[in-house]
């Protein structure tokens, strides 16, 4: 059995003692450290060696350290730094029209028109149209059934008479397309 009363007293708090702080010595900060502050936008100007200024892409910290981690991971060239990648639209259509085999006087709408009417007859010509001449295919637009019915049929002698006009290979095949 319980005793009733004794039992649910309360017990006195024990003492904390209380310690007395040592003195601090004020602690000197160290100097800020200079921040590399990212320009506002997208892109910002940089200056290149050959004196040149063009706009670059810019990326954060963590974008740069995370680059770097894939390519430590993946055994890859890190990624360039964008200003290497930077090229004027100029330099770019340069390279990719140098690229391409075309001739541009071949490819003008007149010289077209011209040879397109030579090579199927003034009635045809004004029912139909050259659209264009790529990779060895001309495209003809008409509307009238009757009139793409006749150009399919005469598909071989307009390819002989294109590449007459034009000069030889220039076409291969014909795509009629209505419209």
């Amino acid at each position: 059995m319980l005793p009733g009363p004794l039992f649910f007293a309360r017990m006195p708090a024990p003492r904390r003692r209380v310690r007395k702080a040592a003195p601090v010595e004020p602690v000197q900060a160290p100097p800020p450290v200079q921040k590399r502050r990212e320009p506002a936008g997208l892109y910002h100007e940089e200056m290149f060696s050959d004196g040149s200024v063009r706009p670059v892409r810019n990326t954060t910290r963590s974008e740069r350290e995370s680059g770097q981690a894939m390519a430590d991971f993946f055994g890859v060239q890190p990624q360039l730094n964008p200003a290497t990648n930077v090229r004027s639209m100029e330099s770019v259509l340069a390279s990719l029209v140098s690229k391409m085999d075309i001739s541009l006087a071949e490819h003008a709408p007149e010289v077209l028109a011209d040879a397109w009417a030579r090579a199927v007859g003034p009635f045809l010509a004004t029912k139909a149209e050259l659209l264009s001449i790529a990779r060895g295919q001309a495209r003809i637009r008409t509307s009238h059934p009757a009139v793409r019915f006749e150009l399919t049929r005469q598909k071989a002698q307009i390819i002989r008479a294109l590449n007459a006009a034009l000069g030889d290979g220039s076409v291969k095949t014909v795509q009629i397309v209505h419209g």
